[in-house]
């Protein structure tokens, strides 16, 4: 790795811990530069504008988070019933660490969010979808269940139901949302052999600091 690869790795780590301690909005390229005590010269030799730096820390972040899902789901200590549920509580724990980095990106910068939802979509398409072939071919999962539909399923809630303003107006948290949701759909696809294992909770847990 070249010194020019090292600063903008460094740059990158750093500018994620903001965000996540921050939320997107009120950090500024001034902000990431004091924090790395680097002049904003240098940061702006990497990085020429906030958006872009946002956009490469975005695409950082995911392609490490893809690689966790995809160990997790690959893990063959575990039982396919508690890969699942891992994989749920991870997804869920993902998203309430990022929710205020996620909030301002949905009402500030469309342009990321959007990346961000795209970047989302095909990682979990990647990585569950071929958990979902996995399992019919183990026995895990009903044979009469097409795969491809149940990812469609699982894709388009996880779109429509773990957004910033789709949580706020639940008054759910995502810890709370997604392993339900995902225990809805999926338990009824398992084979009877996996139902009598691991489950994801199915509950209406009470609203958050309520």
């Amino acid at each position: 790795m070249t010194e020019a690869d090292e600063t903008r790795a460094r740059i990158l780590e750093k500018a994620e811990q903001t965000f996540l301690a921050h939320g997107y909005s009120r950090v500024t390229m001034d902000d990431i530069a004091t924090e790395l005590r680097m002049s904003k010269k240098t940061l702006y030799r990497h990085f020429s504008s906030k958006e872009e730096l946002g956009a490469a820390a975005l695409e950082a972040s995911m392609a490490r988070f893809g690689e966790k899902l995809e160990a997790l789901l690959g893990d063959e200590r575990l039982d396919f019933g508690e890969r699942l549920e891992s994989f749920a509580r991870t997804l869920a724990g993902r998203y309430a660490s990022s929710a205020l980095v996620l909030r301002d990106l949905q009402r500030d910068a469309p342009a990321l969010w959007q990346r961000m939802l795209e970047l989302r979509r095909a990682s979990v398409q990647a990585r569950f979808g071929a958990f979902l072939t996995a399992g019919v071919k183990a026995g895990a999962v009903r044979s009469d269940v097409e795969p491809r539909l149940v990812l469609r399923m699982v894709i388009t809630l996880v779109d429509q139901l773990l957004r910033p303003d789709v949580l706020a107006e639940l008054e759910l948290s995502a810890e709370q949302l997604f392993p339900s949701m995902l225990g809805v759909i999926l338990d009824g696809i398992r084979t009877g052999r996996e139902m009598g294992r691991a489950r994801l909770p199915a509950r209406s847990p009470a609203r958050p600091g309520r």
